[in-house]
């Protein structure tokens, strides 16, 4: 038993050697020749005992700590692999250690090939720049950092890409390592060259087509110009305040309630806007706009109109030009019509005095000569009265178509000589004229007399007046004829315009080439037409 006794007793002493270092009564001295008390041994080996449950214990909790971190890690691998963004992770040195399936197959080569090779070498040399410009970023700032890149595949394939990326410093070793996400952006950037493209040569072909655009908010009230709107309109970009109201002040007086309307019109029912409208230039003269757009609908959100916006004084003045020239075409048209009437009733009137009437005179003379040679009192009576008539008929009529007294004693005393030969018992006309409007062209004291002279006649055969009074005044170079009478006047409100009598036919006509205007005034006193017009030098026909 002495024998098993030390045995056990060197045993301990041996494991209590070995595991000196680890107890509290660790000595430098120690060594297997010390003395220990049996009750030394207990403690000790209660303490050996303390401490391999406690290694057991930690190594339990070391083996659960690897478990759930390659169950993690195994998570992890899993979204890292199948994860939807290119996802490489490179050491300082930007060499890549790590990357996952979506970025093998956005390279397009082999994982081998990727890895412990510097990212660089997959980066166009015109993105090597951007490229380290975003590793030196990296490094030296906490938060996320980008940029986009040009990467190159193979068979010299290019596309380009956002990179997304953070520097990651390992707790254990100071090296830094970079994760970056790298997306596909080919797809985006073509779309934005394209849509950059088509935007350059919109901005091209509106400023070629001097055409600007516009978009209307009507719910907030605004209102967006583009620069080339500004310069149609010829204002600057600070006189705007881009509000609705602050577009109608920049429009000509007259033009801002038309204007308001459309818009107002526009937003409670119609949705296209077609304005055209006037615009005050800084030398006082005008630019002419014309707009159009329609309204834009966004779901769920309040709409828009938008539009484009062309200026066209051009078209305008050429269009005026053309109403200026047509105008004045259908004028020499009337003018030479007119004066073909004239030079008709001239021949006509010739032909009465200086013919019939003279062969009318011979006629009566003729009989008068039988009379007396036969001795014949009263037989051939009326038979002169008949002859009387008809010369007194034919003069008058030769003096209608060419009344002689205008040429010879002027204006005022051929309408005051017209009005005396009109004049009856039971029909009187007074005169009031303007002794100045002798000075008138003779052209306009002829256009003058016959619009009377038919004015006169249609208060005799329709109106059934009993008196009439014609008025010629010049004042300020302005001519006004007034012809009134006390007859039944208009039937309808409207006779005027819509009669197609040729002698009120022939009045507008007159009053159109006096660049005039004509007003007939119906009332239970008579009627009255009222002739105005400027005496301009151009009214010599």
């Amino acid at each position: 038993m002495d024998k098993d006794h030390s045995s056990e007793r060197e045993n301990s002493i041996s494991l209590i050697s070995k595991l000196s270092g680890k107890l509290k009564y660790k000595n430098e001295d120690f060594s297997a020749k010390t003395r220990l008390t049996p009750d030394d041994v207990n403690v000790l080996l209660n303490e050996l005992q303390v401490y391999q449950l406690e290694l057991e214990m930690q190594n339990d909790e070391l083996k659960a700590s690897y478990a759930t971190l390659d169950r993690e890690r195994a998570k992890f691998v899993g979204l890292y692999n199948l994860a939807p963004v290119s996802y490489f992770i490179l050491d300082y040195l930007g060499i890549v250690e790590e990357v996952n399936q979506n970025a093998v197959d956005l390279l397009n080569i082999p994982r081998q090939t990727i890895l412990h090779k510097r990212f660089q070498s997959f980066i166009s040399p015109q993105s090597w720049e951007d490229f380290y410009n975003f590793l030196h970023r990296l490094q030296y700032n906490d938060h996320k950092q980008t940029a986009e890149v040009k990467l190159k595949l193979i068979d010299d394939q290019f596309i380009y890409a956002r990179m997304e990326g953070r520097a990651v410093s390992s707790i254990i070793v100071t090296e830094v390592k970079y994760y970056i996400a790298i997306i596909d952006i080919t797809e985006s950037r073509n779309a934005q060259q394209v849509l950059k493209e088509t935007k350059d040569r919109l901005e091209m072909t509106l400023k070629a087509s001097a055409t600007g655009t516009w978009t209307i908010g009507c719910a907030s009230n605004t209102v967006f110009l583009d620069t080339h709107s500004f310069n149609i309109m010829g204002v600057s970009s600070t006189s705007f305040n881009g509000t609705i109201t602050g577009l109608i002040e920049l429009i000509h007086p007259d033009d801002q309630k038309q204007v308001g309307n459309q818009l107002i019109s526009a937003v409670h029912g119609i949705k296209d806007i077609d304005l055209e409208f006037r615009i005050g230039d800084i030398d006082n003269s005008f630019r002419y706009i014309a707009v159009k757009g329609h309204e834009i609908k966004i779901p769920e959100e309040s709409g828009y109109f938008a539009g484009i916006l062309t200026d066209i004084t051009e078209r305008k003045r050429l269009e005026q030009e053309a109403a200026i020239l047509k105008n004045d075409q259908q004028k020499l048209v009337l003018s030479a019509t007119l004066t073909a009437q004239e030079k008709e009733r001239n021949s006509i009137s010739s032909a009465l005095h200086d013919s019939v009437c003279q062969l009318l005179y011979g006629i009566k003379l003729n009989l008068e000569s039988v009379e007396r040679s036969n001795s014949l009192k009263g037989e051939f009576k009326n038979v002169k009265q008949l002859l009387d008539q008809a010369i007194k008929e034919t003069r008058q009529i030769s003096y209608e178509l060419t009344p002689s007294v205008l040429k010879d004693f002027g204006f005022v005393a051929g309408i005051k000589e017209m009005a005396q030969r009109t004049s009856t018992v039971h029909f009187q006309i007074d005169t009031y004229i303007d002794r100045t409007a002798d000075t008138l062209h003779p052209d306009v004291q002829l256009y003058i007399f016959r619009m009377i002279q038919e004015l006169v006649n249609n208060c005799i055969k329709h109106s059934k007046a009993s008196h009439a009074e014609i008025s010629v005044c010049l004042k300020n170079n302005r001519v006004s004829i007034r012809v009134s009478d006390n007859g039944t006047g208009l039937s309808q409100p409207h006779d005027q315009e819509n009669n197609t009598g040729s002698g009120l036919s022939g009045i507008r006509n007159r009053v159109y080439l006096l660049n005039g205007k004509i007003k007939f005034e119906n009332s239970k006193k008579g009627l009255t037409v009222t002739i105005t017009f400027d005496n301009t030098p151009e009214l010599s026909v």
